[in-house]
């Protein structure tokens, strides 16, 4: 045993009676106050580590025109600002149509040439970003401007259904545990 790894096992001899578990300890785990203070603190834990999960998400506006528009965010409202992006043709589906930056506000556009299902990529590095199909009409007809209002409900629906999956699961801890 080398100097260093003595000194490692000599610091640690005071701790080891600390780190034992009682003998009682899965006894007072089964019921009574330890089982009240674990769910306590997972609770707290789980509100803590649940938050920055979000942040990844991303979000889509969409514009139409003579061009169609395509705004890239975060759930935070972040924009996705100058990132590179890809437009691919319902023609070619393999080699991109179109590429660029998006600009500050997060925003990329495009002119169509044929109808049907576009696809626009906006990624970075990491993996993180947009993969979103658009529908585009025929070159010359327009349509109304279409604003992401499915995101915006995901954006409110996807955090309560997290809060209800959750509370499902304690609730059935509770019964289970209720019963015995």
């Amino acid at each position: 045993m080398t100097s260093c790894a003595r000194t490692l096992a000599n610091a640690a001899a005071p701790l080891a009676p600390a780190l034992a578990f009682p003998h009682d300890f899965w006894a007072q785990l089964r019921g009574g106050e330890v089982s009240r203070r674990l769910g306590l603190a997972l609770v707290g834990m789980l509100a803590l580590v649940a938050r920055p999960a979000e942040a990844h998400e991303t979000l889509h506006e969409v514009a139409r025109g003579k061009a169609i528009a395509v705004k890239a965010y975060f759930v935070d409202g972040e924009v996705l600002t100058s990132m590179a992006y890809q437009v691919y043709s319902p023609a070619d589906p393999k080699i991109p149509y179109q590429k660029g930056w998006t600009d500050r506000a997060g925003w990329l556009a495009f002119v169509p040439d044929a109808p049907g299902k576009w696809r626009v990529k906006v990624i970075d590095d990491t993996g993180h970003g947009l993969d979103v199909q658009i529908d585009a009409e025929a070159p010359g007809t327009a349509q109304a401007p279409a604003v992401g209002a499915l995101s915006r409900a995901a954006f409110v629906l996807r955090p309560l259904l997290g809060l209800a999956v959750i509370g499902a699961a304690f609730a059935a801890l509770f019964l289970a545990y209720r019963r015995r």
